[in-house]
């Protein structure tokens, strides 16, 4: 199976070839990532709990990142994107840490908390 991830903050390939991609770190931005589940809600939760923002209600979470414009995800460092792969996509967050380093604080402030 090929696969292939592209950090939507910076444009950083950050998997590209065969095998499962799992959670990790954008080289180009340091953005983290989770999710990887087959659609935008589950893959959401996955995220918020692999972020330890378990506070949050990930259906919040999901729509406060999808009413951001490109602009406003590339500033507050955070966006929702799809793998390409051989077979059905799976969505994953990315985030980018904030001044206080934790990416759970920057989903907080997405959705206003």
């Amino acid at each position: 199976m090929s696969a292939r991830l592209e950090c939507p903050l910076c444009g950083q390939v950050v998997v590209d070839g065969t095998g499962d991609i799992v959670a990790g770190v954008c080289h180009g931005c340091g953005a983290r990532y989770e999710g990887g589940e087959g659609d935008a809600p589950g893959s959401v939760a996955a995220a918020v709990a692999g972020f330890g923002a378990d506070d949050l209600d990930a259906r919040e979470v999901l729509d406060a990142v999808f009413r951001l414009t490109p602009a406003q995800s590339a500033e507050r460092g955070v966006s929702i994107t799809s793998d390409t792969r051989d077979d059905f996509y799976r969505w994953w967050l990315f985030v980018r840490a904030g001044e206080s380093g934790e990416p759970a604080d920057v989903l907080r402030q997405v959705v206003g908390r």
